[in-house]
């Protein structure tokens, strides 16, 4: 198998680096594996919005001699590239954040999915907040967040479990703009079981700094999307005066040999620990499975089903449908006494998450007609 890759690096002002640990996190599982012998050639592909200049990108790495092409774009971009990846007999490994669907859960040949499972965190957490008690949920999430499937997924996950959204508020595009105002004047008339957040970035400093100052939520319990518990960001924010419970992908603080394995050899090689790099280095195990094949054909038949072990438990490509299966973690935002800021606490895996990905499946099968949408791969934004 030819030893040559392709890496599409895009970009983000809330992530800089992203780029860099994508690469960061695919070298270091590559050198540990002691495969020191590839080419790795890459494209920039800016936000990722524009799906002519990701398939330009990767033509490019293709006709550079590239047998596999990864990286870091919409679900529903990768879609589009099963035509060219088919044609030059190579396969693309699409990594995401989860925040947005393909069309349909169906099998690319040439497409395998990585994926942060942003929706499915959702979802899990959702249902978490229905097992506590919480049934009547206000959202609250950024005019960013709208654009993706945040939303959809906590509606849906809400009205699964019996209970109702009451109350949706958009925080203003601009930050000099932004307030809770309108949801705290809601929960004052209203007084809900519980608040849904969901922010990512500076806007999640935004939310975590108005709420600390208002003492927004004293009253309320308070979920949050995948985001909310995103570790470099809440390191930023200010403890908002109630902890947050969330389900996440992965966090640093989770307790087993891989990830105690992942995060040593990336400090070793001065690398950042975060959930791109985490992304980089289960790209660069799907990659080691396929240079051991004679040819793609026996490399998509061995990716399918393929299982590997990953800093976050045990990840599946599911031969039906190419996307990863692997297990979300319930966690606390709670506050770091040592900075006043917040700090993620994992607690354990979701007993819901695999109902839930099923549940997840059936609604994305079920869409029908247009959905509004960003075109940016989640958390990928200029300004």
């Amino acid at each position: 198998m030819n030893k040559k890759v392709g890496l599409l690096l895009p970009r983000s002002v809330i992530y800089p680096s992203i780029s860099f640990d994508l690469m960061g996190g695919l070298r270091c599982c590559l050198d540990d594996a002691g495969i020191n012998d590839i080419e790795i050639k890459t494209e920039s592909i800016g936000l990722a919005t524009d799906d002519k200049l990701v398939y330009s990108a990767c033509e490019k790495l293709l006709f550079d001699g590239a047998s596999i092409v990864a990286g870091y774009i919409n679900p529903t971009t990768a879609e589009k590239l099963e035509p060219l990846f088919a044609s030059a007999h190579a396969l693309f490994i699409s990594m995401d954040a989860g925040y947005l669907f393909p069309a349909k859960l169906k099998k690319l040949p040439h497409i395998f999915y990585l994926s942060l499972n942003g929706a499915l965190c959702i979802r899990t957490v959702i249902k978490t907040a229905i097992e506590n008690g919480s049934k009547n949920i206000a959202f609250a999430g950024s005019y960013y967040e709208a654009g993706y499937r945040s939303p959809f997924a906590c509606h849906r996950a809400v009205e699964d479990g019996g209970g109702q959204v009451t109350y949706n508020l958009i925080t203003p595009l601009k930050r000099s703009e932004f307030t809770l105002q309108p949801l705290v004047d809601h929960l004052k008339s209203s007084p809900e079981d519980g608040v849904f957040a969901s922010f990512c970035g500076d806007m999640l400093q935004d939310f975590c700094t108005a709420a600390a100052a208002g003492n927004v939520f004293t009253d309320n319990v308070v979920y949050g999307s995948s985001f909310v518990g995103e570790e470099q960001w809440l390191a930023q924010s200010p403890y908002p005066g109630i902890d947050i419970c969330v389900c996440v992908p992965w966090a640093s603080r989770l307790d087993n040999t891989a990830n105690v394995h992942f995060m040593a050899q990336l400090k070793q090689n001065n690398q950042k620990i975060n959930i791109f790099s985490l992304l980089g280095w289960e790209c660069a195990e799907v990659i080691s499975e396929i240079l051991t094949c004679a040819d793609i054909n026996e490399a998509i038949h061995k990716l399918e089903g393929y299982t590997f072990c990953s800093p976050r438990g045990t990840v599946i490509l599911d031969a039906d449908t190419h996307q990863c299966v692997v297990p979300v973690y319930e966690a606390k935002v709670i506050k770091d006494n040592n900075t006043g800021n917040c700090l993620l606490q994992p607690i354990g895996e979701s007993p819901y998450w695999e109902e839930q990905r099923i549940l997840l499946e059936k609604d994305i099968n079920a869409i029908t007609g247009p959905m509004t949408t960003w075109y940016n791969a989640y958390a990928c934004i200029d300004s």
